[in-house]
């Protein structure tokens, strides 16, 4: 890799407001420097290369050779094109989400990676949310492989952004990821209903149950057309329930008594005169609740660090393609279910089952 003073060169594809931030953390990082940016749109990439006194670039090419690896923020029907000729001509490649709008494209760009032997990281950014990370040990029975219900709740106002794809693959796919990154089985089944309420080839609304082989079933809402925005995740098992505000960073834990885990008060062991008693208060007495209040953390300058780390030290970054096209499989699924609930079809997207 040609790197200027063991900086990374990296370049910026898409100059809208997601470039621009990811542009932001790159020029701030002390192992990267950003070179170039690359944008259709004439005055954006203009504006957001004199920014930071870098080249404006109007072809990809032009990009490249100033580059060691790049960022792309452009829209998602044109992730596989670009993101398939950087990794070809041998640069590490950051995707914001989702890696592809369909699995067959997904595997493209995880195969040319692995030719080309270079980093291909997708930008699931709540993998690093503070309020995510801080529960994980709370979880391990769910990665060991106790089945856990979940429910996952992420909505939002319309931003007129991300129109050539819908709620699925634009906001439901975060919850995805962080599901499949947490339930080491595989999916059994899936159902989903979906509407589009803008207009256009995409939905906005998605309701999903996914089940999976270990008995974990997992309950997915998204929509785009909310009253207001809400990131929210509650996972429970017998012996807790856990619930994340991606949002604010609150974290809630309730767990039971060891008393009520050894079956103390069981319908088989109580007398009836002493669960008369208990009952008025049991809850408030058995069920301990933890809050916790995560520091704030940003989350994208931890996930450009991880890029640049991973480019550095030659290691897997931690969402890396592959992740990325098991988010993209289960996304695809649920929208082909989505169409045979609805009989809506929203051919428009570009997905499509792989040959």
């Amino acid at each position: 890799m040609n790197m200027n003073n063991d900086k990374v060169r990296i370049g910026i594809i898409g100059a809208g407001k997601l470039g621009s931030f990811h542009a932001a953390k790159v020029a701030a990082h002390p192992n990267a420097q950003l070179t170039g940016v690359m944008d259709t749109v004439e005055s954006a990439r203009n504006a957001l290369a004199e920014k930071y006194g870098v080249k404006s670039c109007a072809a990809l090419s032009e990009l490249i050779s100033l580059t060691d690896a790049v960022v792309i923020a452009a829209p998602t029907s044109l992730h596989y094109e670009i993101g398939k000729t950087c990794l070809q001509l041998g640069r590490h490649v950051l995707m914001e989400k989702p890696l592809c709008s369909n699995w067959s494209e997904a595997h493209k760009l995880v195969t040319a990676a692995k030719r080309a032997n270079v980093i291909l990281q997708t930008g699931h950014i709540e993998e690093f949310n503070p309020a995510w990370n801080s529960v994980q040990k709370e979880l391990s029975e769910v990665r060991e492989g106790a089945p856990a219900l979940i429910d996952a709740v992420r909505t939002s106002g319309y931003s007129f952004r991300c129109t050539d794809t819908g709620a699925v693959f634009d906001m439901m796919i975060h919850d995805i990821d962080l599901i499949l990154s947490l339930v080491p089985s595989m999916i059994r089944s899936v159902e989903a209903v979906g509407y589009n309420v803008i207009g256009g080839a995409c939905e906005d609304i998605a309701d999903v149950r996914l089940r999976f082989e270990n008995g974990t079933a997992a309950k997915l809402f998204s929509s785009r057309v909310a009253e207001k925005a809400e990131r929210q995740m509650k996972i429970t098992t017998p012996s807790k329930t856990v619930e994340i505000n991606f949002g604010t960073g609150a974290v809630k834990i309730r767990k039971p008594t060891s008393a009520v885990l050894e079956g103390r008060f069981s319908p088989n062991c109580i007398l009836p005169e002493d669960a008369a008693k208990a009952a008025p208060s049991f809850m408030q007495k058995h069920w301990s609740v933890e809050e916790i209040q995560s520091d704030a953390v940003d989350a994208l300058s931890c996930e450009i660090d991880d890029f640049i780390s991973s480019i550095i030290n030659d290691k897997q970054p931690r969402v890396s393609g592959a992740r990325g096209l098991a988010a993209v499989a289960v996304a695809e699924t649920i929208i082909d279910s989505l169409k045979r609930k609805t009989g809506v079809e929203f051919a428009e997207t570009g997905i499509r089952k792989a040959a």
